[in-house]
């Protein structure tokens, strides 16, 4: 019943406003007639006025969706039924419900009028009241009509009728003491003689006019809301489509820009790639996406590791982790005990590509990562290649895998010509690196030991029939017989990187001569235009390695 009280509390204000206007008018005709009202009257026509209020804010107010199509559907005409469905769906104390909203009614309308004391006018009203409200609820939306209601609203009728009447057999006085008397010398205006139906038509317009207005708020919030919804979804679209707009710019920005068209040159390498690092152009491609096998090139990408989380001033100390290395692996002829700078350890790998040297830095740099200096050889290599991998995304590698910091090739290791490209312009980017692949040779100052290397590669060796003018780096790579190189050159004030793998020992350096000539040979010219459809090539991506 809570929610049944708890309805009119809408309509509170505008049915008092009403109710007081409306018995000031009458008021005035009670005066002028010479009428005496008893306190009783008065009150049980306001307790009657409270329920009407209440009993039509809860049955056929426009808030509960009113609309100008009937419900049929959900009409039950059948008694009986109504009631069983009611009381399995909401408990037997619904039934008692709507039986008891018209026990006050049937109370106090033959108490307070004396011409509503026959029983069947009593049931004609209320049963008039409760039609309307069934018919009415045929056009609400959440408000099912049922036959049993009128039934049930009779029901209470009567019993509250029962209950007058009883109170009048054992209490005489009860029949007079909420009724008007009136003057004999004055007869009755019609709105006294019909104040009972005014207050039930006024109840009644009270509540369907507020409940219009309620419904009418409730709609414009409805659609403010929908509006704000649609608002918000569209500018979440517009937001999603801007973000797919700039992802797609972003990698459309990350891909290497391919020229449209490519020399016919003679190149022994399975895959190669030569890049222009100024116009951020591919000038000459074969198998660039190939997966091929990065050997000792991978230095590259732990020397850039390395500098993402060290200084070079930091000194070091290598381990026991120099021992991983695999036998016959070039070195740089470290010790367990040697140390000095992260850069004169950078030096031992990159010049004479010093797999122990990479080993050491992988080891102590992994440390730092794990911010755990008792950690283990193996978690701190494993968390400096996560950080090697963390680095390859960085630099849009989009196939290559590192498994080790030295290049040492296992299973699941590979690159293409095209990542070393992209992994060689991030090297340029660097003066540590390229100043260290840059020479020739490179005097090791370490703590405890004084060596100088030579680079492997010829390219920088004047002394050598390799030697290329203009090279400035960068690293040789080797497994078995598969050799590799990715070189760097400065020619005609351009720099340039030419990543040259699965080759020959020899072949190695033909082809990196041979993409470095055909850059000088074109020097000063227009030497391609850019395509702008993106990364595109005419050799395509092989799952071989």
């Amino acid at each position: 019943m809570s929610n049944y009280f708890g309805s009119a509390v809408p309509y509170l204000l505008i049915g008092v406003i009403v109710y007081l206007i409306f018995r000031a008018l009458i008021w005035i005709m009670y005066y002028r007639g010479q009428m005496r009202v008893p306190i009783l009257h008065e009150a049980g026509f306001l307790l009657l006025a409270f329920w009407l209020l209440t009993l039509f804010s809860s049955s056929v107010t426009p808030t509960l969706e009113f609309s100008i199509k009937p419900t049929f559907p959900g009409t039950d005409l059948i008694p009986v039924k109504g009631m069983i469905d009611l009381a399995s769906a909401q408990g037997f104390g619904a039934v008692l419900g709507a039986v008891f909203k018209f026990v006050p009614l049937g109370f106090l309308i033959p108490f307070l009028f004396r011409r509503y004391r026959h029983f069947t006018k009593v049931l004609a009203l209320c049963g008039g009241i409760a039609l309307f409200i069934e018919i009415f609820q045929l056009f609400l939306q959440t408000v099912d009509c049922r036959l049993d209601d009128v039934i049930l609203a009779l029901l209470g009728t009567f019993i509250g009728y029962f209950l007058f009447c009883l109170l009048c057999r054992y209490f005489r006085e009860a029949e007079r003491m909420g009724t008007v008397k009136r003057s004999r010398r004055h007869s009755v205006p019609f709105p006294v003689r019909m104040e009972l139906e005014f207050l039930v038509l006024l109840m009644l317009l009270c509540v369907i006019g507020r409940g219009t207005q309620l419904e009418a708020a409730r709609v414009r919030e409805v659609k403010a809301a929908q509006e704000k919804q649609a608002a918000e979804e569209a500018a979440a679209a517009q937001a999603a489509a801007e973000a797919e707009a700039q992802r797609l710019a972003e990698e459309e920005a990350k891909k290497l820009k391919t020229s449209e068209s490519m020399p016919e040159l003679s190149i022994e390498a399975g895959a190669a790639c030569l890049f222009s690092i100024d116009d951020d152009l591919i000038l000459y491609e074969k198998n660039g996406t190939e997966q091929v096998t990065p050997a000792s090139t991978t230095k590259l990408m732990t020397a850039l590791t390395v500098l993402r989380y060290c200084s070079l001033d930091e000194t070091m100390t290598a381990g026991e982790e120099i021992n991983l290395i695999s036998e016959g692996a070039s070195t740089a002829s470290l010790k367990v005990g040697t140390s000095g700078k992260v850069e004169t350890f950078l030096g031992a790998m990159l010049v004479p590509s010093g797999n122990d040297a990479a080993y050491a830095l992988a080891n102590y740099t992994g440390h730092k990562i794990l911010g755990n200096d008792e950690a283990s050889v193996a978690d701190a290599i494993e968390a400096f290649m996560g950080a090697v991998g963390d680095m390859a995304a960085e630099l849009n590698l989009e196939n290559s895998n590192f498994e080790t910091p030295d290049g040492d090739q296992s299973d699941g290791q590979y690159t293409t010509a095209r990542d070393m490209v992209r992994i060689a312009r991030a090297c340029m980017e660097n003066e540590a690196i390229m100043r260290l692949c840059g020479a020739s040779t490179y005097r090791a100052l370490f703590d405890n030991m004084d060596v100088t290397y030579r680079n492997t590669n010829l390219l920088i060796q004047p002394s050598d029939d390799n030697y290329y003018e203009g090279a400035t780096g960068m690293k040789t790579g080797s497994y078995n017989d598969v050799k590799c190189l990715v070189a760097s050159a400065e020619i005609g004030g351009k720099r340039y990187v030419a990543a040259v793998m699965e080759d020959s020992d020899a072949g190695r350096y033909t082809d990196a001569k041979t993409l470095f000539d055909y850059v000088a040979g074109e020097a000063g010219a227009d030497t391609a235009s850019v395509d702008t459809s993106g990364e595109t090539s005419g050799e395509g991506e092989s799952a071989e390695e």
